[in-house]
């Protein structure tokens, strides 16, 4: 009860010394690190999740909230081993790739960056974070993940499996070495990242502020300044 009242009267000082600016709404909280709607706005630009077939808006919110924490909680443990940031030229793609996604999408990139308040640098910066933690990932997990003979075989009957299941033909097994041993390795990762973040979240202090909906009378936000 003490901390939360410590944070209200700095949210009410550091109102007033905005005077007529509306502060930024927080939407939850990891170890009294703020998550403002403004940068659930900015990630919802700049992440790769997207909106699954009738998923209503503010389940999709709420969802790319839930991936916010569990990324900035990955992304503050890879500080502590990744030696050296993402070359410049993984940046550059991804921040392609990103304007290429919105112009396939009938948008304008310029304009919703300038819509979400982010300078092409702080896109840039969000990029380069989401690929620390990628970095992270594939040197930690994914060369551990030992694919072996049987591996293969069993991954070659589920892909048969899943042509006989959708009226097709399964493709010979010779030419798809590379393909099965990628799938494997894929969701053992996947598995070894999810222990992870499971492990991250039961050491951290979570909370959720509630809904991460849009606000239609929000004014112009302040950003929190919380690093």
């Amino acid at each position: 009860m003490r901390r939360k009242t410590g944070a209200a009267i700095l949210l009410l000082a550091a109102a007033a010394a905005a005077g007529a600016a509306t502060l930024d709404r927080i939407v939850a909280t990891v170890d009294e690190r703020a998550i403002t709607l403004t940068e659930l706005d900015r990630a919802i630009l700049t992440g790769a999740l997207a909106r699954e077939a009738g998923e209503a808006e503010d389940a999709f919110r709420e969802r790319v909230l839930s991936e916010m924490i569990d990324e900035y909680l990955r992304y503050r443990d890879a500080l502590r081993f990744l030696p050296a940031g993402p070359d410049p030229a993984r940046v550059d793609a991804a921040f392609d790739s990103l304007q290429s996604r919105l112009r396939a999408a009938g948008k304008d990139p310029e304009a919703e960056f300038r819509a979400a308040g982010m300078s092409d640098a702080e896109v840039r910066a969000s990029l380069e974070r989401q690929l620390v933690v990628t970095q992270y990932v594939r040197d930690r997990f994914a060369a551990l993940a030992f694919v072996t003979p049987e591996d293969l075989d069993q991954e070659y009957a589920a892909v048969s499996e899943e042509y006989r299941k959708s009226g097709r033909v399964p493709p010979p097994r010779e030419g798809l070495e590379e393909e099965l041993r990628d799938r494997v390795r894929d969701r053992r990762t996947a598995e070894e990242v999810d222990k992870w973040t499971k492990e991250l979240r039961e050491k951290a202090r979570i909370t959720r502020l509630g809904p991460a909906a849009i606000d239609p009378n929000r004014k112009k936000t302040v950003i929190s300044k919380v690093p």
